[in-house]
């Protein structure tokens, strides 16, 4: 199962000048241009939506809804959070921020707060509030200030770091509320199915922006709650950054540019792809030309994007495959060889029609070279591994005629290249094709085979193998395939 989405962040729409004007017609086309590679699955849009607190005019809500048209979305797919531009500035709620921050432990403080400041810290963002329900037709959850959204692909948390924005100069200080964090992020937890799925987390802010103890904080809520990817905005600037949690496991923060241009803003968004079944994981920035006029690709952001595209595995998705793997190779039986044979042996007799494959035995490529391409999990090598041991069963068939009759000896690698050319266009990595012919061939011919489900399973498993090592499959590159 896969994911692509995308990040816009710090749209900034009053601010004009030529250039944003045109970037901003011209990034509309180009979004028309992605959906026609795949469909997208939903948008993030990470805050200043605004710019200096400015009212949402309609020129604005049109502009989202063209972008949303395009990509073939609806409401319910949009995900959409405040920003520091997204707030109105008042001498009252100044006051309050200042005693808060000034106060011994300014965490605990905006925990403890009573109502009625806080609420007036919250009208800060009323602007916001009421154009979030004229856009996306449903109400800001506005006293929780932090909330989550779950899906059967992901499950996406949505963290308000703009409740004491306030003035220039404030990252560093900024401050979440604990408490309310802490009652959202938990909620990941009573849905069982979370480790199917993709855990997000988005904020306008970076995570340097917050106070450092209350970062901290929220980088081990990410790791008891399995998040695996941060995506902001704020400073204007497209980065990535690997982020090391208390445990050994990492996640992805993500940075997008602006959607507009001036002295120091860099225009810029984020594509991303996500295979669930693996973890496997391509970010693509996009880049506005500013010197021809046009959007592309950046592979200027580091030596890891100098092909146009980050990288990266998912551990947990990948570790929740693995362990599925495992518990079914767990159940399997013992395999014995002389049966083995037998199965081999009643393969071939199953068959009533084939046509001669001549494999060439000679042209091999190396497995390792194999593998890399086809993007073969580890765990895909090690079973590799373990089932090579009976392909001198295979070919002691293969080299006898006491067997098999010689006429018949290729029915086997026939069928199986069969299906790696049906199916090896429909995926993107090796472990899936596999998984794939084996199901295919299973449910074709169990029926017909004195064999338990397990041992029959485990023997096509074998097969496929040997006809990997022996014949021409998996001799594709996966490397830059996307789907």
């Amino acid at each position: 199962m896969k994911l692509r989405f995308l990040q816009i962040s710090d749209l900034h729409f009053q601010f004009q000048n030529f250039d944003t004007y045109l970037m901003r017609d011209k990034l509309i086309e180009y979004l028309s241009e992605l959906k026609k590679d795949a469909n997208f699955d939903f948008l993030l849009l990470t805050g200043d939506i605004a710019h200096r607190g400015n009212d949402y005019n309609e020129d604005l809500v049109e502009y989202l809804n063209n972008m949303i048209v395009e990509i073939e979305l609806n409401k319910e797919n949009v995900h959409l959070i405040p920003g520091n531009h997204d707030v109105s500035r008042d001498s009252t709620r100044t006051l309050i921020i200042e005693g808060i921050l000034k106060s011994d432990n300014p965490s605990e403080k905006l925990d403890d707060l009573d109502p009625k400041s806080l609420n007036l810290i919250i009208e800060g963002q009323r602007k916001f509030f009421d154009f979030y329900k004229r856009f996306m037709g449903v109400d800001y959850p506005e006293k929780e200030l932090h909330f989550l959204y779950q899906s059967k692909k992901y499950n996406l948390l949505s963290i308000n770091t703009c409740i004491l924005s306030d003035k220039q100069g404030e990252e560093g200080t900024l401050l979440t509320s604990q408490m309310k964090l802490y009652n959202a992020i938990k909620k990941i937890n009573k849905d069982k199915s979370t480790g199917e799925v993709l855990n997000l987390a988005i904020g306008h802010h970076t995570l340097g922006c917050i106070e450092p103890s209350e970062r901290e904080s929220i980088k081990s809520h990410f790791d008891d709650f399995s998040i695996d990817m941060y995506l902001a905005g704020h400073v204007h600037d497209s980065s990535y950054n690997i982020t090391s949690n208390i445990s050994e496991n990492p996640f992805l923060e993500l940075v997008s540019g602006a959607i507009i241009k001036d002295e120091y803003a860099i225009p810029e968004f984020i594509e991303v792809h996500v295979d669930l079944n693996n973890g496997d994981t391509e970010v693509t920035y996009h880049v506005w030309n500013s010197e021809y006029k046009y959007w592309t690709k950046n592979n200027q952001g580091g030596r890891r994007l100098k092909e146009g595209k980050l990288n990266y595995k998912i551990s947990r998705l990948e570790k929740k495959n693995l362990n599925k793997l495992k518990e079914i190779e767990d159940n399997d039986e013992e395999l014995d060889e002389g049966e083995f044979k037998s199965f081999i042996i009643d393969f071939h007799a199953i068959k009533e029609s084939y046509q001669t494959y001549n494999n060439n035995l000679d042209n091999q490529i190396r497995l390792d070279k194999k593998f890399l391409n086809m993007k073969s999990s580890e765990t895909f090598k090690i079973k590799f591994d373990s089932y090579s041991e009976y392909f001198g069963v295979i070919n002691h068939i293969m080299d006898s005629t006491s067997y098999v009759s010689a006429d018949k000896k290729d029915l086997i690698a026939e069928t199986i290249f069969d299906k790696y050319l049906e199916y090896h266009n429909q995926f993107n990595n090796g472990d899936e094709i596999f998984m794939k012919i084996l199901n295919e061939m299973y449910k074709e011919y169990h029926s017909f085979l004195p064999y338990s489900k397990a041992l029959t399973k485990k023997y096509i498993k074998i097969l496929i193998c040997w006809c990997i090592y022996e014949c021409e499959i998996f001799n594709d590159d996966k490397r830059s395939v996307i789907n």
